[in-house]
């Protein structure tokens, strides 16, 4: 058992307490409240805090093990080195106070895998797989030849050119068959698109309405920016 005493607790209902207790009895917070109400706890190991919040969600991340801010990199390193790379970051994003990734994008499928089984400390992970881009949209790698685009998508599986209605519908449906919860669409542009616009809208109207995500109980993430890529909530 351990009890934390802190100088201000934020329970996540209700009002933000000064002088504050949580108990833990094993994984159940069993009392967190004013001190004066918290119930005795002999032989518990005691800690003092600052102060002691729920854990934080990130609603857009991605795991993809990249030091550099360039997706192209991203096939010219191993998919090994970033994988081990991330190993890091779940860590990092844990000691930030950061217990759920809405992961919109990269490794999270096979990282949420090893976090449930404790082979690894993260936080939860919510993964999308890869990220859905039209051919010359925000997720295409327009430096690279078109066959190896093709290439990267089945051995890496963090970026993924869908066209069409059929494709866009095959492109979800190869996620969900990895086991992805939320399906992330490149609606539009953005600040890493090499030469397309970031506010023109890239997947048609009939590609964008539901491809089989929202029928298996997923969440569709959209990244887009306003005025020509529609008004879609970014993500």
């Amino acid at each position: 058992m351990d009890r934390i005493q802190a100088r201000l607790l934020i329970p996540g209902s209700g009002d933000p307490v000064p002088d504050g207790v949580v108990v833990l009895d094993g994984q159940r917070i069993s009392y967190a409240g004013p001190a004066a109400a918290a119930p005795d706890t002999p032989g518990a190991t005691s800690h003092d805090a600052a102060a002691v919040l729920p854990g934080l969600w990130d609603c857009h991340g991605h795991f993809l093990g990249s030091r550099v801010f360039d997706l192209a990199k991203l096939p010219l390193e191993p998919l090994a080195l970033r994988a081990a790379r991330s190993a890091r970051d779940l860590r990092a994003a844990l000691d930030a106070g950061i217990t759920s990734v809405r992961e919109v994008g990269g490794l999270g499928i096979d990282l949420a895998r090893v976090v449930r089984e404790g082979t690894l400390d993260g936080p939860a992970i919510y993964p999308a797989g890869a990220i859905l881009s039209t051919t010359g949209g925000h997720a295409d790698l327009h430096s690279y030849p078109l066959a190896w685009m093709e290439d990267f998508a089945i051995r890496d599986g963090a970026l993924r050119l869908a066209d069409g209605a059929d494709g866009c519908m095959r492109a979800v449906r190869e996620q969900l068959r990895r086991n992805a919860k939320v399906i992330k669409i490149c609606a539009s542009g953005g600040v890493l698109s090499e030469v397309d616009h970031p506010v023109h809208q890239q997947f048609t109207n009939t590609e964008l309405r539901d491809r089989g995500g929202g029928r298996a109980g997923r969440a569709r993430g959209r990244r887009a920016l306003p005025r020509q890529a529609g008004n879609h909530r970014r993500a």
